[in-house]
């Protein structure tokens, strides 16, 4: 299935690389840690924060504290921009302007919804198991959740771009003595190093040897 085109998603700049399909949109969004989100404050000044964030179902959703900016702004129905970025390789060209990137990149355009105080404890649940899955964490105390903004994006009007051509050199380049080539790009989860204040009677779980990789 494909998300609709619309006059905002619609890929202008290299459109062949623009990609609508639904489920790719899903594995870019899934593989991500970190989103950036453009928005508006209330003195119309323009601002992009990275924050860490999960997708659920059709949403992707976000959370912080009832005194954060980007939520407190948000929270009252403001128009966002969400951008999600995978470098999947640098390219090194044979001039200054073969050298480019391979990467995987979705935008959306939405509107907050925020969640209601009785669905928050399972988003939250459900964002700590999308980072740390099988992590076991204490159950969340009532302040805890008062002081906590939980937001959620309605994936609609949204599009993802995609570069993996390597090197795109200019035809006569191709015969210099220049090298090009690409490096592979990569995210990392090495081992858990254990808090030093754990407590003797602490078990450490499987989930101490990593994580699961992010590709889905």
């Amino acid at each position: 299935m494909k998300y609709e085109v619309t006059d905002l998603t619609k890929v202008r700049r290299r459109p062949e690389r623009a990609i609508y399909d639904r489920d790719l949109v899903h594995s870019i969004l899934d593989e991500a840690l970190v989103a950036h989100i453009g928005f508006v404050d209330d003195a119309g000044v323009p601002r992009v924060i990275p924050t860490a964030f999960s997708r659920i179902g059709e949403d992707v959703v976000i959370h912080g504290s009832t005194r954060n900016l980007l939520m407190t702004t948000l929270a009252k129905g403001g128009r966002a921009c969400i951008t999600v970025t995978l470098i999947d390789s640098l390219v090194a060209g044979r001039s200054g302007f073969g050298c480019s990137m391979d990467y995987r990149s979705v935008v959306i355009y939405s509107s907050a919804e925020v969640v209601p105080d009785s669905e928050k404890p399972d988003c939250l649940e459900r964002i700590v198991q999308d980072i740390f899955p099988g992590h076991r964490i204490r159950d969340h105390r009532e302040n805890e959740l008062k002081a906590t903004l939980v937001l959620r994006f309605p994936i609609r009007e949204v599009s993802a771009k995609v570069r993996d051509a390597g090197c795109l050199d200019v035809e006569d380049d191709y015969a210099s003595d220049r090298w090009a080539g690409r490096f592979p790009v990569s995210l990392e989860i090495g081992p858990a190093e254990n808090c030093p204040r754990l407590g003797p009677e602490v078990v450490i779980p499987e989930i101490a040897a990593g994580l699961p990789s992010r590709k889905k």
